[in-house]
């Protein structure tokens, strides 16, 4: 018994690696020359990493951890202290922190009392709305305001709007690169959830050397160990149907004719919406997808003399083209070292840019121009510095925007059609679409394939 995935990302070689361990025969197709997905990396002609974006770990990525120490690479990440950094001008800093040695939630409230991200007024507002969320929330909450966006759940429970655009706005950039005021409000409680209850859950941790050689390289081993197959420069061109609509087979763009006895998408849904069967489309299953439309996102990287910050940790900024962003020389101990590559001892910046859809357009050098003004202003140092070289990767369609009422179209694993399953960070799963979202969907598309088609012999997956 043969099954096929479509997909080298993490979803992909999630849900590989699980059905591998359940006795199925594995072989992976993925379009790209180099696996990963939205957390891909590659070297440039200097041999230094090339990031799809910047790929940061939430304590709270439990599953994505588990996956980790079960391929062998529980060591790859590097946990940074608890602190929402925020980049003020001229080299100062604001941080919100847990007060260390208090369980929670005292230690978060007394840690927002001496926060000096916002003022008095912000704090106490901030204490009477998220307060009752950290200490009752739970999930069928958190789901039901998918009805509303975060900025009216942030109004309607007497939080200020400076907390709002001081504190949380940079969160919901980072988060699906998207403004308060057209982010759901669910995603944006679930994060408060996490960072609210628990320190470890909380906590950011970055990959000792880069997402590909710490997490993908690792999965990509233990695929091929347990005799999976996997094909790159293997791009979906569509599934070809028996008479009651199940797949007989899978053509790639190469003219190859891929048959098995089960398939999985393992596509980003904007991928996949392309390849759906017109045949398929009288399910609601298959045309709910079409109300997912994915983030525009751009992350610059920038390679500087001289170091221009000594912050260890993820950062967030306010009024910049740039939400998010860290040193990645110092954040990752394996990579972007002194003496390696381009840098030579200096900073290599990795940045996200977002919102990003009046940037996608623009040459890159104009961006990265601004970009560069904009670190001036907040680190003095980078005023003396000298840019080496740049980067710029933009993703007109990344994660998928999470606008109030979407999250009720996250399609199940397991299709209408017998012999067909989804997964990806988008389907429904009890996270956000991200790299734990997306581990999720790779164990439970393996539950349900195998409580579908239990396996009689070995099952060939292809991805």
């Amino acid at each position: 018994m043969n099954v096929a995935i479509f997909g080298g990302g993490i979803a992909g070689l999630s849900a590989a690696i699980h059905l591998l361990d359940k006795g199925y025969r594995v072989s992976l197709y993925e379009k790209r020359s180099v696996l990963g997905g939205k957390v891909s990396v590659w070297k440039d002609s200097d041999g230094d990493s090339i990031e799809s974006g910047l790929h940061v770990v939430f304590g709270g990525y439990k599953e994505l951890q588990s996956l980790l120490k079960h391929v062998g690479a529980e060591d790859a990440i590097l946990w940074k202290d608890l602190a929402l950094i925020y980049a003020e001008k001229d080299g100062k800093t604001t941080t919100f922190e847990k007060q260390k040695g208090l369980p929670s939630p005292y230690a978060e409230l007394l840690g927002g009392l001496k926060t000096n991200v916002v003022n008095w007024r912000d704090k106490l507002s901030l204490i009477r709305g998220l307060l009752p969320l950290i200490l009752f929330g739970d999930e069928d909450y958190f789901r039901s305001q998918d009805c509303i966006t975060y900025s009216d759940w942030h109004a309607r429970h007497g939080v200020t709007e400076n907390a709002l655009q001081r504190l949380w706005r940079p969160i919901s950039l980072a988060l699906n690169f998207i403004e308060p005021n057209v982010i759901s409000a669910r995603p944006m409680l679930t994060i408060f959830n996490y960072f609210g209850r628990n320190y470890e859950d909380a906590r950011f941790g970055f990959f000792k050397a880069n997402p590909n050689d710490s997490m993908i390289e690792p999965m990509r081993r233990y695929v091929l160990k347990k005799g999976g197959a996997i094909h790159c420069n293997a791009r979906l061109k569509e599934f070809l149907l028996h008479d009651d609509g199940s797949v007989q087979a899978a053509l790639l763009a190469s003219g190859e004719r891929i048959e098995a006895d089960a398939y999985v998408s393992a596509l980003p849904v904007h991928s996949f919406k392309k390849t759906i069967p017109k045949a398929w489309l009288k399910y609601d299953y298959f045309r709910n997808l079409f109300h997912f439309v994915g983030s525009p996102v751009a992350n610059c990287q920038l390679w500087f003399d001289r170091k221009i910050t000594d912050i260890d940790n993820l950062m967030f900024a306010h009024g910049t083209s740039f939400a998010t962003f860290a040193d990645v020389s110092i954040a990752c101990a394996d990579d972007y070292q002194a003496g390696q590559g381009t840098a030579t001892g200096g900073s290599v910046l990795s940045l996200v840019l977002a919102p990003a859809h009046h940037l996608i357009d623009l040459p890159n050098d104009v961006i990265v121009e601004q970009v560069v003004k904009e670190l001036k202003a907040l680190f003095p140092k980078a005023r003396e510095a000298k840019l080496l070289k740049s980067s710029l990767v933009k993703i007109p369609e990344s994660v998928y925007k999470a606008v109030p009422g979407v999250d009720r179209f996250r399609p199940d694993q397991a299709s209408p059609i017998r012999n067909f399953f989804l997964c990806g960070d988008y389907t429904y799963q009890k996270y956000l679409a991200s790299m734990e979202g997306a581990a999720l969907s790779g164990r439970a598309v393996a539950e349900k394939l195998s409580a579908r088609l239990p396996k009689r012999n070995r099952i060939e997956l292809l991805a």
